[in-house]
């Protein structure tokens, strides 16, 4: 999940391209929201500059304002957004939250219910570039500590500010393929 826009600072594009890069280079296959803009954009062409697999699903009203990527090895058109998130979540191993808007947070509240209710178990790793998402990690512990969640059915988190370092974490608990 990411932007479809690139933030206020070049350090969300760059650390965004740098663990791209990293992983297309272990050969991971990935499945994002489609767009050529933003983080999306980004993660996109950083994975397929290091012959990593892109496959992009856009909503067809979509296509004129975040432009479906045309480099990707595939474009899927689909209806809505609902059809959007279902297939990623159902071609995805794990999933990587890199900063982003208000779609970035609609699917991340709900694959962290789905995760939550048993409807999915997928380990969830957040690229916390500037430290973007402490504030959404002290609202979790909040409703946590106040009964609203139960974190152990959550799901796996895994944070780290440093692109790299994520990846070594993506790497050691969703080995690449062979």
């Amino acid at each position: 999940f990411a932007g479809a826009s690139g933030g206020t600072h070049s350090s969300y594009s760059e650390s965004t391209s740098i663990l791209a890069k990293r992983l297309g280079a272990c050969g991971y296959r990935f499945v994002y929201g489609g767009g050529s803009s933003g983080l999306m954009g980004s993660f996109a062409s950083g994975a397929l500059s290091s012959g990593g697999h892109v496959t992009g699903i856009i909503p067809e009203f979509l296509q004129s304002s975040e432009i479906g990527h045309q480099d990707i090895q595939s474009l899927q058109i689909v209806c809505s957004m609902h059809e959007r998130k279902t297939r990623m979540y159902e071609m995805a191993d794990g999933i990587i939250i890199l900063p982003g808007g208000l779609g970035t947070l609609d699917e991340l509240m709900e694959v962290l219910a789905w995760n939550q209710l048993g409807l999915m178990n997928k380990p969830l790793f957040f690229l916390d570039t500037n430290r973007y998402w402490q504030p959404l990690f002290s609202m979790l512990n909040h409703a946590d500590n106040e009964g609203f969640v139960h974190s152990q059915k959550l799901g796996a988190l895994h944070q780290h500010e440093d692109a790299e370092q994520l990846a070594g974490l993506i790497e050691k608990i969703l080995p690449p393929p062979l």
